[in-house]
């Protein structure tokens, strides 16, 4: 027999108005009339109160369709007659800023004697006490509102409870401690269990992540492989709106099925999962010796790549956001070399403008002009852009091609590794000293500190040494060649890469030829890795 297809979520719309259908008189209830009959016979008019705190899992209301239900059968035990219900769907009691209007509404009922249809008001029921509250404040609200009345019952799944004695105020007090503490063990049991799993490297429950199968260890070759490509397109120097393209060009949808955004594509090239490893509360996790945990499922990039990648991402951010590659935020990137190139104009005797040239379009292609007297330039100086493009490429490739000739090759060990095993052998005979109590308490928590901060120390610095020898693994050696086929970022980044800065100079009066000699570039110093 086949598997039955997944049940599908409802909406939120969808399951609110599934909530509104049991809101208010229940479909069987007295009328009005009927009612105030029944409460002379002796029968109480009650209103039942319920909630569930989270409703995310299945997302169908089944909570507190099924607390309706049973209060209908506490209610119909003790002479009651349920005439309203209040429902909070999804709602937590325990928080404080979590507004409940159903239970606003309640209260307002009982303080008028009232509900908004005109039962009276002899009682309340629910499911227990905590679907009522779970906060001292909110159970003040409930008494102070139930007593306003005289001769009110109130029942729950235990039988009835007289709220008008003075034992009533130490069980109320007494049932909103026990909730808090039990609120307080349910959110510490999470979060052991959730350690305790990020520990032994199993996957985070939920939804499926791009790149993987159902069972979260299992990789999806083409979805994988949109990954992959991803990571080394950025480690090769594309944008990373150039990688988001790559992703939308794949045809493949993220899990959800929705279509790529810049940002989604960078939330999953910094996850750790792509490399193997977890991250729990915005940290790696880490084993004893400070080493990440290795997760049970297939890896699709090394931890140097990724590494590499969120060095590269968290370098390319600023406190505004998303930042090209050039010298503001938000800016638009037209022409290869806005950013760079810098005005050299004599304003005076030993005094040049030096403000940087912006890139506009004249006669079907562009130049780059100075700025405006009021943008702080000198609006005096226009050179031809395509001109300048063409000598800052032909420049830069050709002093690359001499630094490749002359650089060294990537190192594959990394200098202080023997400094790094000797610290954690360090630590864990301190740590045997102490469970052999040869060293006190204090002495060791002490010198444990000492050592944890000099593997903290050391483990930054070799996730930036791998970070680094990664990028330079990922760098073009035969640049030239790769020109044609780089996007503007990318060559954009590697004119920045190689320059600080390139001077512009006034052309030659009357004389439409270009001069080379007018352009001086300025080249930053080779930093050894």
């Amino acid at each position: 027999m086949p598997d039955e297809p997944p049940v599908k979520k409802l909406t939120a719309a969808q399951v609110e108005l599934l909530v509104e259908k049991l809101r208010g008189v229940p479909a069987d209830a007295p009328s009005l009339d009927e009612a105030k009959a029944l409460r002379l016979a002796g029968w109480k008019l009650v209103v039942a109160y319920c909630r569930i705190s989270d409703d995310a899992h299945k997302r169908d209301a089944h909570g507190v369709e099924d607390q309706t239900r049973h209060c209908g059968r506490i209610a119909a035990v003790g002479r009651m007659v349920v005439i309203c219900h209040y429902i909070d769907n999804d709602k937590s009691a325990s928080k404080a800023t979590v507004v409940r209007d159903d239970f606003d509404k309640m209260i307002d009922a009982l303080e008028r004697g009232v509900t908004e249809h005109g039962y009276p008001v002899d009682g309340v029921v629910c499911v227990a006490d905590d679907r009522l509250y779970r906060g001292a404040y909110a159970y003040e609200r409930f008494i102070d509102s139930f007593t306003t009345h005289p001769g009110r019952v109130y029942a729950d799944d235990t039988g009835r409870h007289d709220l008008y004695g003075d034992g009533a105020e130490y069980r109320g007090l007494l049932g909103v401690a026990a909730a808090r503490s039990e609120t307080k063990k349910k959110k510490r049991r999470a979060r052991l269990n959730h350690l305790a799993r990020a520990e032994r490297g199993e996957p985070v429950s939920g939804r499926r992540p791009f790149g993987w199968g159902d069972d979260k260890k299992t990789l999806r070759a083409a979805e994988a492989k949109v990954i992959a490509e991803g990571v080394r397109g950025l480690l090769a120097g594309k944008s990373i709106t150039t990688v988001t393209h790559g992703f939308i060009a794949s045809g493949i949808t993220s899990t959800m099925g929705n279509s790529w955004q810049l940002q989604t594509v960078k939330q999953i090239l910094r996850n750790p999962r792509i490399c193997g490893y977890r991250k729990l509360n915005g940290e790696l996790v880490t084993d004893s010796d400070g080493n990440p945990v290795v997760g049970q499922w297939e890896a699709i990039v090394s931890p140097k790549e990724w590494y590499a990648v969120t060095a590269l991402l968290d370098k390319r951010r600023t406190a505004g956001g998303w930042d090209g590659s050039g010298d503001g935020k938000r800016t638009p990137r037209k022409y290869l070399s806005t950013g760079l190139l810098r005005c050299g104009r004599e304003l005076a005797p030993g005094r040049r403008c030096h403000t940087k040239l912006n890139g506009a379009p004249a006669r079907k292609t562009h130049a780059y002009r100075c700025r405006s007297v009021l943008d702080g330039g000198c609006d005096r100086l226009s050179r031809q852009g395509p001109a300048i493009d063409k000598l800052l490429t032909e420049l830069v490739l050709a002093k690359l091609e001499q630094r490749n000739a002359e650089r060294q090759p990537v190192e594959e060990v990394w200098a202080d590794e023997v400094v790094m095993e000797a610290a954690q052998r360090r630590k864990t005979a301190l740590e045997a000293r102490w469970h052999a109590e040869e060293i006190s308490d204090s002495t060791f928590f002490s010198l444990l500190k000492k050592e944890e901060a000099e593997i903290k120390r050391l483990t930054n610095e070799r996730k930036a040494w791998a970070a680094r020898q990664e990028t330079r693994r990922h760098q073009v050696t035969d640049i030239r060649a790769q020109w044609d086929s780089m996007d503007l970022q990318q060559r954009r980044t590697v004119l920045f890469d190689a320059l600080e800065a390139v001077i512009v100079l006034p052309g030659v009066k009357g004389s439409h030829k270009f001069d080379p000699a007018t352009i001086i570039p300025v080249w930053k110093e080779e930093v050894a890795n």
